[in-house]
């Protein structure tokens, strides 16, 4: 079953493993999960407003929910 899921976050977590950094993806957009691989930068100017993304680009989307 298709869900929406909302990330409120725009760009990756940073995660110190020893001396090596990882940067995991927050997006949902990575193909590369768990780590990032750039994606998130296609999301740098949706502001408050809601998108939907898919291989072919970006659609915005109407929400009926109230954010809080």
């Amino acid at each position: 079953m298709p869900r929406l899921v909302l990330h409120e976050r725009n760009r990756p977590y940073m995660v110190k493993v020893g001396d090596q950094e990882l940067h995991l993806c927050a997006c949902g957009l990575s193909n590369n999960k768990p780590l990032c691989d750039g994606s998130h930068k296609r999301t740098l100017d949706e502001g408050s407003e809601l998108f939907v993304y898919d291989e072919t680009g970006r659609l915005k989307v109407t929400s009926f929910y109230k954010k809080e």
